[in-house]
């Protein structure tokens, strides 16, 4: 299964580390926490990551984006974001293999407040 990156900004430069990471041999769960542990890591552990399922509804507002990007696993397309603050309301399903993030927030339930 070939596995590409869309990349819409990259304020941070950090889209080819980002693509070297995407590994379709892992489970989705793993893909999953992979992607998050990789912006993080390449963002310089200073800014917000959010790993999103895109086919599932969500609201979405974040301030400062530096990076978003688009990744499809096994027929699934992810949104990568790395930003500075905002919100972020996951609509669906729960679950490593749905959604990840990494930062400084506040969460209850399905709704996440980043500082």
């Amino acid at each position: 299964m070939a596995v590409g990156l869309e990349v819409g900004v990259d304020v941070l430069g950090i889209a080819e580390a980002i693509a070297s990471s995407v590994n379709a041999d892992r489970d989705r769960e793993g893909f999953v926490k992979g992607l998050m542990e990789e912006a993080y890591f390449k963002a310089g552990k200073n800014h917000n990551v959010m790993v999103f399922n895109l086919s599932q509804n969500y609201d979405e507002n974040f301030k400062g984006v530096k990076f978003f990007a688009k990744t499809n696993y096994n027929g699934i397309t992810y949104g990568i974001w790395a930003f500075e603050s905002g919100d972020f309301t996951n609509k669906g399903d729960g679950g490593w293999i749905n959604w990840a993030f990494k930062g400084q927030f506040d969460r209850n339930g399905s709704y996440v407040k980043f500082r």
